[in-house]
């Protein structure tokens, strides 16, 4: 009777196996095709690419605002497109806009952690905005992501020595005499 059971047991085995590999590949396989799919969407979309071809253009002229909206059309067409945040962080930190080049590097940290350019470029734009402890976080990221020598550590380092920008306080003017006094 305990060699019967033992049988049905193997038999019952035997009888999934194939279609649990089977299943279990087919999982495997469709996962990782949906990855692969996303980060493939932008770079097969031609008019995104346009438009991004247009606002590199404007933005190598020094012409921010048709860069930016170019570049944002381009992220209506390909929204998983991390290249696309980076420039428009660029053009941000150009215009002196740090908060919204740092959202910008933060959409591109979301899509891509480990980006080594986003890390600095947040970190940058921190400092721009007097925020050093953030800065020094960012650094403390950069520094796990790197894992040996860190070139793009050195400008992020070179702007927390420096400090946050001074920012020069409104003096209120000096009494001046007036005329009407004799």
């Amino acid at each position: 009777m305990a060699s019967d059971t033992h049988e049905t047991f193997w038999e019952t085995i035997m009888r999934f196996t194939p279609a649990s590999i089977l299943l279990a590949t087919a999982f495997a396989l469709s996962a990782s095709s949906g990855l692969t799919q996303k980060a493939a969407e932008s770079a097969s979309n031609p008019r995104a690419a346009e438009w991004v071809a247009k606002g590199k253009v404007a933005q190598a002229a020094g012409e921010y605002e048709q860069a930016r909206d170019a570049f944002e059309t381009a992220l209506l067409l390909a929204p998983r497109d991390s290249s696309i945040y980076m420039e428009l962080a660029k053009i941000a930190r150009a215009e002196k806009l740090p908060g919204k080049a740092i959202r910008y590097y933060g959409r591109v940290l979301e899509l891509q952690p480990n980006n080594q350019l986003a890390l600095q470029g947040e970190g940058l734009a921190m400092m721009e905005k007097g925020a050093t402890e953030s800065a020094r976080e960012a650094l403390a990221k950069l520094r796990t992501v790197c894992k040996t020598s860190c070139a793009s550590a050195e400008p992020l380092v070179a702007a927390i020595a420096a400090g946050a920008p001074k920012v020069a306080a409104a003096q209120p003017a000096a009494a001046k005499p007036s005329t009407s006094e004799q």
